[in-house]
This record gives structure tokens, C-alpha cells and sequence, in this order.
């Protein structure tokens, strides 16, 4: 079966100078037909950036604010109305924003940060999820914009355009939705990503990779400087672009391994029209991954429990870090984490590495650590 190309801007950034920014997202956009191919005058135009958590924007954890002041004078030069939303798991979009500095853009133009709060509806469409309980204020606009953070992620590998989409859900849903898909096994929380995000429909995807987070995301990886935008309608099609330039195999991802498999948006190099830069001049060939993922999940339960103990990666609290704040227990899908004697741990045996704990943790007090066997082949490896 052909298909027409969708297109994909990329556009360099080298920092983030307000008057730089607003410049390149503006190129950005204008290689897809300008905003006012996406937005109409009158229209209420919601836009989702990452707001994982009330970091501030030098930590990479976060949409940075210049980014999403860009597109908000974009889409209110097009004549549309602004509004901004996100649903982080533990605190308000509003106390979020501000400590992350998007606060303070919406402050200085007037704009409204809107709270998600939950109603569920129909997904007749969806291949697998027939409903999802998503944020009211997403029935309520007519366009969507996903300005995602260019990060890695510990569960997906990257978190791009398509997982950006699971802020939708309000709140500690999102923990339910870990532990429904983690019961359902196999690939059933990227199929649901890839459901969410076919059914919200975002008109455009901006991607914020000025400064990026590699290793152990979403949280407390380290930040890498891209200095890149990246832009496109498919967000499938935008986060195989980005897998393509930061080097990391699209099989890695669990979401563009689904879209291949299950034929979600463009997924194939050959299907994108690339505008702007050349991957030969954005490449980038040691950007790195965040540790390996399950390899055990098509395994029966009772092996892949053994396995995942001793044989994968797993989330580990440094006592040393942790504040016994307790939104990791608040987090956690399994209850799983418990506190004794001002003290946090966590059940290894039932843990299942969804790492919404490493999310909701505000003091980086949470790591991947290997299991017992895995400790031992790395240092097998390590020698030989």
C-alpha cells in the first residue's frame, strides 16, 4: 500500500534566547504551512506541554516556558484563543507551571492554565481502549498543540509527542492505567499510548530539544544539549524522527514498535518528507539511553516474576536523598512502597518497574539499580 509523505521540520536552536526561539518555532511551523493552517480565528486552543513535575526548566524535566511562549503568540497571532493544561501526578498544573517557569509566561500574556479535571468518554475508534477518562477541558477546545520535552524515559525508552499525550489523563489515573495494561501484558501500555494520543489528535507536535534529557529520564537524567526543534501533524511520524536523530533504534521504543506493528501513523522513514535541517547535520551518535528494558514481559508470570527480581533493572530508594515525602507511595500502582520508622521502601517482588514512583519524586531519591543477576553478568561482562 503507498502513502503520501507526511512532513517533519527540523530547525536548529542553538539556545534559549527569547527572540531566537520565537524565530525558530516560527520557521518550524512555517515549513508545515504556518499556524494558521492548524488554528482558526475564534477558535480555544489548548496547549500541552510536559509538565511532569514543578522543576525548573535548566533541570530538562519540563517543556521549557520560552517554548511554550512561542507557540502561544503563534497561535494568538492566528487569532485563536490560548489556554494551557497539563495533569501532573502529584501536584496542581498551576503550582507546576509556576515553579517551572510556564507560570509565568501564562501570567505575562494573560492566558489561563486550566486544571484536568475528569470525564470519561467513548473511544469507538480505539483498536484496543474503547474509553478513556481524560481531562474535561479537551472536549472543550477545539484544537490541541503537543509541545513535548525531548527526554528518555525508563519504561518507553523516549518520551516524545505520542507519550506527552498521557498527561490527558488526570492525575493518579495514570498509576491505574500502569497497573490495568501491566495485568493485560505484553505491549498493552504502549497500545494504549498510541489509542490515547490517536484519539485526542493533536493539530501539530512541537517538540522542545534545545536542551534535552538523556540516560535515566523522565526525572533526574542528565540534560544534553541538541539545539534542535522539531515539528510535524503525526506525532508518530515526529517520534520516529527523533529516534532516527538522537540514534536510538525505533524497536527500542516501545510506542514506535507498536505503531509499526499495529499500523499507528507513519512510522517508516520512507513515509516522512523531512523539512528544514538533514539528519546528517542533527545526528547525534552517542546520545544515551536509559537503562534496558523488561525483556522478560511475553514470559509466564511465575518465571517472569524470578526474572524481573533478579535479572532486570529495578527502583531502588537512596536513603540517604529521600525526604519522606511520601509521593512515591502516593504514586505507586501496586501499593508496593510503604514507610516505617521515617524510613521508604519498596517490595521488590511486586514491584512492577512502571517507575511512577521515579516520576513523582521531587528530590531525585530514586534510581535504577540492577538485580542480583544482572549486577553479576555486568561484572562478568565487565571483565571479559
Amino acid at each position: 500500500m503507498s502513502f503520501e509523505s507526511t512532513p517533519v521540520s527540523i530547525v536548529k536552536c542553538a539556545t534559549y534566547d527569547e527572540d531566537l526561539v520565537y524565530q525558530k518555532v516560527k520557521e518550524a511551523v512555517d515549513l508545515l504551512g504556518g499556524m494558521k493552517a492548524f488554528v482558526a480565528p475564534g477558535q480555544k486552543v489548548l496547549l500541552k506541554p510536559n509538565l511532569l513535575s514543578g522543576r525548573p526548566p535548566e533541570k530538562c524535566v519540563t517543556t521549557h516556558p520560552l517554548v511554550v511562549k512561542a507557540v502561544a503568540l503563534l497561535v494568538r497571532e492566528a487569532g485563536a484563543t490560548v489556554l494551557i493544561g497539563d495533569s501532573p501526578q502529584i501536584e496542581s498544573a498551576k503550582k507546576a507551571a509556576h515553579k517551572c517557569g510556564i507560570g509565568k509566561v501564562a501570567d505575562d500574556l494573560g492566558i489561563d492554565i486550566v486544571e484536568f479535571e475528569p470525564v470519561t468518554v467513548p473511544n469507538p475508534d480505539g483498536k484496543m481502549f474503547k474509553n478513556f477518562t481524560i481531562g474535561k477541558i479537551l472536549t472543550e477546545v477545539d484544537r490541541v498543540i503537543n509541545i513535548p520535552k525531548l527526554k528518555t524515559h525508563g519504561l518507553t525508552t523516549l518520551t516524545l509527542a505520542v507519550k506527552n499525550m498521557f498527561g490527558c489523563v488526570p492525575g493518579m489515573r495514570k498509576a491505574e492505567w500502569h497497573l490495568k495494561t501491566y495485568q493485560e501484558g505484553g505491549d498493552h501500555f504502549a497500545k494504549m499510548l498510541l489509542d490515547l494520543y490517536t484519539f485526542i489528535n493533536p493539530a501539530l507536535n512541537i517538540i522542545d530539544g534545545i536542551m534535552a534529557m538523556e540516560g535515566m529520564g523522565p526525572g533526574f537524567g542528565p540534560s544534553r544539549h541538541l539545539g534542535l526543534l522539531i515539528a510535524g501533524t503525526d506525532g508518530v511520524a515526529v517520534d520516529r524522527v527523533v529516534a532516527e536523530v538522537v540514534n536510538i533504534s525505533p524497536e527500542r521504543v516501545s510506542t514506535l514498535h507498536i505503531a509499526a506493528t499495529e499500523e499507528y501513523g507513519r512510522h517508516s522513514m520512507e513515509e516522512i518528507a523531512l523539512l528544514g535541517e538533514t539528519l546528517e547535520d542533527v545526528r547525534v551518535a552517542d546520545f544515551k539511553p536509559p537503562a534496558g528494558q523488561d525483556p522478560f514481559m511475553k514470559l509466564p508470570k511465575a518465571m517472569k516474576k524470578f526474572l524481573k527480581t533478579s535479572f532486570t533493572n529495578r527502583p531502588v530508594i537512596l536513603q540517604e536523598v529521600c525526604e519522606v515525602c511520601k509521593f512515591c507511595l502516593k504514586a505507586c500502582p501496586m501499593k508496593c512502597i510503604s514507610e516505617e520508622n521515617e524510613i521508604m521502601n519498596i517490595d521488590k517482588e511486586n514491584c512492577i518497574r512502571c517507575l511512577c514512583c521515579m516520576e513523582a519524586c521531587p528530590h531525585g531519591a530514586i534510581e535504577l539499580k540492577p538485580g542480583g543477576l544482572l549486577k553479576a553478568y555486568q561484572r562478568i561482562r565487565k571483565i571479559f
